[in-house]
């Protein structure tokens, strides 16, 4: 009897041991066994808008799977303003494609005071966006000064910023490959050479301009003479960087809704023309200081004025018949008038009391002009003593056979006659600065 009980009971170890190793049921008369279940994992993730699954498995018999559900998430909100150009909200950084605080921006001189957006689709009635309020232009409260479109002006500091743009801007021009960047086409020994380059580009919103040499420009065009880019603290092989401005313009006339406006700072430097030789056009001799078949005219209705203003900026720059015989009727060498948007200004108006100057040509601070970063690195002249630079004036002086135009010195004075005696500049000269004038419909 003893051996029976002992049989019976590893009987039922026997059941018990199976009894935890099976699972499921035992059909309509067995018995329920426990599952071993492996972890939980997901089967569908959850979603700020939706539940999501978890599901186990059973080991012994995979086709045993318990499932659970999963509480959606919270959304994730970003902390910055996300933006278009409707306005500005919160986004949730969980990619669900859900915002919250959305509402419109509130502009002020052409950004959102909220989120910081920039408006670019202006759409301008009397000079002001009906859109964001930006105005084409800005005066100052006593009228004296006008900021009208932009050129590029301060040089770049930032080590982070020169940085991000020397990336974008990619590999560095040389001659016969300038890659992204643009030739100047300057003049080196007499001849067009690409050893000066430039390149244009956006970060942040912001406008840039590099700059690239690997030769210094030479002060005059023919010769291999001085060069002046070192002295104002710019090397060869090195890349510069200049913000685009606002340009600042000096107020001179206001008459019949217009302005007349020059340039209250050199915002260039270059040569008046590329050489002092006189030549024929239309069987007429044509002298090397004729403004009106000059380079530097050119170089303003097709450089400058294409890149300072844009297409809204340009209609309310008037067409203005640019006077050219201004110099008194015994000079030779006086051209026809002109009909400019942007044009240099003569001799004659750099005296004209009603314009602010002194009429005598001996020195006058109101004719003292600075110049921007960018002019420097072109290589226009420092003086010894002043901060301030000579300027291009459009008037041709009739010494030195028409080599000769008049020009501002760094003084403030208006130099014409002699060149030996103080007197005008040869037109090869690169190191004077260029001073734009326009008239301005308002």
């Amino acid at each position: 009897m003893k051996t029976n009980r002992i049989f019976n009971l590893s009987a039922v170890l026997i059941c018990a041991a199976f009894a935890l190793s099976a699972c499921g049921g035992g059909g309509s008369g067995g018995s329920a066994h426990v599952h071993q279940w492996g972890e939980w994992t997901v089967a569908e993730a959850p979603t700020c808008e939706e539940e999501g699954t978890e599901k186990r498995t059973c080991a012994l018999d995979p086709t045993h799977v318990e499932t659970r559900s999963v509480a959606a998430l919270d959304h994730q909100w970003s902390t910055a303003w996300a933006q278009d150009e409707n306005g500005h909200y919160h986004v949730c950084e969980r990619g669900c494609g859900s915002r919250k605080d959305e509402a419109a921006h509130t502009y002020s001189a052409g950004a959102c005071s909220a989120c910081g957006y920039i408006h670019h689709d202006h759409e301008y009635e009397s000079g002001v966006c009906n859109v964001c309020g930006s105005r084409l232009y800005t005066e100052s409260e006593d009228g004296a000064k006008i900021c009208f479109g932009e050129y590029p002006q301060s040089e770049v500091k930032e080590e982070a910023v020169v940085s991000a743009l020397t990336e974008k801007a990619g590999s560095l021009p040389e001659e016969g490959n300038a890659g992204g960047w643009t030739s100047y086409g300057y003049y080196y020994g007499g001849e067009v050479t690409d050893y000066m380059w430039y390149i244009d580009v956006e970060l942040n919103g912001s406008k840039y301009r590099g700059v690239y040499f690997t030769l210094e420009r030479n002060s005059r065009t023919g010769v291999d003479y001085l060069s002046y880019q070192e002295e104002n603290g710019y090397l060869t092989n090195t890349v510069y960087w200049f913000r685009f401005e606002p340009i600042e313009w000096r107020v001179l006339e206001r008459v019949d809704g217009t302005v007349l406006l020059m340039a209250d700072i050199i915002l260039d430097g270059g040569h008046f023309y590329r050489d002092g030789e006189s030549r024929t056009k239309d069987d007429e001799t044509i002298y090397p200081n004729n403004y009106m078949e000059s380079d530097i005219r050119k170089w303003l209705i097709e450089n400058f004025y294409e890149t300072a203003f844009s297409d809204a900026a340009k209609q309310i720059i008037e067409t203005t018949t640019v006077d050219n015989h201004t110099a008194g009727s015994d000079n030779p060498y006086l051209c026809e008038d002109t009909r400019d948007k942007v044009f240099l200004l003569s001799s004659a108006e750099v005296e004209n009391q009603s314009y602010g100057f002194v009429t005598s040509s001996s020195a006058d601070a109101t004719r003292q002009l600075k110049a921007t970063d960018y002019a420097k690195a072109q290589g226009i002249q420092p003086q010894e003593g002043t901060d301030c630079f000579s300027w291009w004036l459009r008037t041709p002086e009739k010494q030195a056979k028409g080599k000769t135009v008049f020009r501002v010195s760094e003084k403030g004075q208006v130099q014409g006659g002699a060149f030996w005696m103080g007197g005008g500049e040869y037109v090869d000269f690169t190191r004077n600065g260029i001073v734009p004038a326009l008239r301005l419909h308002l």
